[in-house]
């Protein structure tokens, strides 16, 4: 039921917000098929509740990682901040499938995720090579910023540093 709240709470004002008018009280409902008068935001709004529950709910690993993965196939920018607390999550599964989903958003949001994950002091060092993989594809120049003072930062390790060479070199080879 947690779960039930928070994502309502957190689509409720989005949702007001792009129709211009108050929250329906069906919000809090969810429902097998699309209401009688859907229209392509409210399909959205569930495909996106959805989602968000089956990932946070206490369910097997596969499913939270497969409900994950679906988020980032939604292409929603309003998944990242779920999707930025379950980089917290104590499942190493989890944290990956959280930031392989965040590394599928081009938004200045994922950015931001991916760099905190590198420059986080707790996080594991896999997670942190993922997440400069994951800065490869945003295509910014903050972004290539970030990789190379990785690899020039002396107190990352050295995996890490040789993992951040390795995305530079591939940032500066020709796209084919």
């Amino acid at each position: 039921m947690r779960h039930l709240l928070f994502a309502s709470l957190l689509l409720s004002p989005v949702a007001a917000f792009a129709q211009g008018a108050p929250p329906a009280p069906s919000a809090l409902q969810t429902h097998e098929g699309p209401p009688a008068s859907s229209g392509g935001a409210t399909s959205e709004d569930t495909a996106l509740l959805r989602g968000l529950l089956w990932a946070t709910e206490p369910t097997p690993d596969e499913i939270r990682a497969m409900a994950i993965e679906d988020l980032a196939l939604l292409g929603d920018p309003r998944a990242l901040n779920p999707l930025a607390l379950l980089l917290g999550d104590p499942n190493p599964r989890v944290q990956a499938s959280a930031l392989r989903a965040v590394a599928l958003f081009q938004h200045p949001r994922a950015e931001e995720l991916l760099t905190q994950v590198v420059r986080h002091p707790r996080l594991p060092d896999a997670l942190k090579i993922q997440a400069l993989d994951g800065l490869l594809y945003q295509r910014t120049a903050s972004a290539r910023a970030t990789v190379v003072a990785a690899s020039k930062d002396p107190r990352l390790p050295s995996a890490l540093q040789s993992a951040a060479l390795a995305v530079v070199a591939r940032w500066d080879s020709p796209r084919k």
